[in-house]
């Protein structure tokens, strides 16, 4: 469980903004299947839609890590030297995108021509080669 208190820059915003914000690698599917589920609370009231909420409020979220933080779980390093960057690739993480794999190494290693060699199915689990 998170839980987490709206500050004024979300005063009177959408609840699924402010969680895509809180939690930018999550994504807003799994809060949709949070709020069905009405596995979040504000002001310890349970929800099932995309409220406004407000300064002050506060949200709990019933949520295990992996799912918030997908990831920030360790990406196991195959190689790396000057030129390539070669990962193991969790089977949850798309390559490209927003809240891509390419995207997290990007901010990990703060070099903003990191891109994709090799890509198979985002449902697979396999090694990628990021050059």
């Amino acid at each position: 469980m998170k839980t987490l208190i709206v500050n004024k820059k979300f005063n009177n915003k959408k609840i699924l903004t402010f969680l895509g914000h809180e939690f930018p690698h999550s994504s807003l599917g799994i809060f949709y299947k949070a709020l069905r589920k009405k596995d979040i609370r504000v002001n310890n009231m349970r929800i099932n839609e995309n409220i406004i909420i407000y300064e002050g409020d506060e949200i709990k979220i019933y949520l295990q890590d992996h799912e918030l933080f997908p990831i920030s779980q360790d990406i196991k390093i195959l190689y790396e030297d000057k030129n390539i960057l070669a990962v193991f690739k969790p089977k949850s993480i798309e390559i490209t995108g927003k809240n891509s794999l390419t995207e997290f190494l990007m901010e990990k290693y703060s070099h903003d021509k990191i891109s994709p060699c090799h890509r198979l199915d985002r449902n697979t689990t396999r090694h990628c080669t990021i050059c």
